[in-house]
């Protein structure tokens, strides 16, 4: 018979509410938050480059016209947003890392095995480095030995006796 989920309300609750509670917070500033009247910005002047301007602190740059005052208030946007998107990339990464036994896991290897004789390696690369072992794409067997690229040429008739 199988049971339904249960609750934790050990160490990953606290996190959790955290997370609810900042979320609630950044709503909250988020809409009591006054923003001025929307405007457009004249013909001819290029949002990015003012933006652009404003950010590295450039007037000399931005247009006469009044463009430069007018791209301030989305730096704070832009800025936002990075900060965000940064969290989000690392918080995608703390999440992506596997770990077995406390110990990183490699993205290529499917099966860890106890035996640190085998088990994934890395893939045998043009120079003959690497593990000696054909791969199911060169036509060979598993569990063969094969020697270095240098060594084996003078042998081999190439093709598919290699």
């Amino acid at each position: 018979m199988t049971t339904g989920p249960r609750l934790r309300l050990g160490k990953t609750l606290v996190p959790g509410l955290l997370a609810v509670a900042l979320f609630g917070l950044m709503a909250l500033i988020a809409l009591n938050t006054s923003f001025g009247e929307m405007t457009g910005f004249p013909d001819g002047i290029a949002i990015t480059s003012e933006i652009g301007y404003a950010l590295f602190d450039l007037p000399e740059l931005a247009s006469t016209d009044g463009g430069m005052s007018a791209t301030e208030p989305f730096l704070a946007a832009f800025l936002l947003i990075a900060i965000a998107l940064d969290a989000a990339l690392d918080a995608s990464l703390v999440l992506a890392k596997r770990e077995e036994e406390g110990e990183p896991v490699g993205p290529l290897s499917s099966s860890r095995s106890k035996n640190p004789d085998t088990g994934a390696r890395p893939a045998v690369d043009s120079s003959g480095f690497g593990r000696s072992e054909s791969t199911a794409t060169d036509g060979g067997t598993a569990g063969t030995e094969t020697t270095a690229a240098g060594d084996s040429d003078a042998d081999s008739s190439g093709g598919e006796d290699r």
